[in-house]
């Protein structure tokens, strides 16, 4: 059987319906997609420590310059001040 007017695409794609998706936000995401650019500064042999986790990211880490609060420092200042690296998924 063939439907004028129609390709096949169209045909096979027919019995498929749209279902709308609901996405919900935790703030995690919510903190990631608004800190979209980094912080000013920073640079090579710079380390950006979140200042409330006591975390510091590398330069090409996603967060580097990207957290909330934060400052740029050497990487010996954030160990000397008990400041932890970021493990390879944070």
């Amino acid at each position: 059987m063939v439907e004028v007017g129609k390709t096949k695409k169209q045909k096979s794609n027919a019995s498929v319906t749209a279902t709308p998706i609901v996405v919900s936000a935790s703030s995690h995401e919510t903190v990631a997609k608004t800190a979209l650019t980094p912080a000013p500064g920073g640079g090579k042999g710079l380390v950006w420590v979140n200042t409330s986790s006591h975390v510091y990211h590398y330069q090409k880490s996603r967060w580097y310059g990207k957290t909330k609060q934060g400052q740029y420092m050497t990487e010996e200042e954030a160990k000397e001040d008990g400041n932890r690296p970021a493990r390879s998924s944070e």
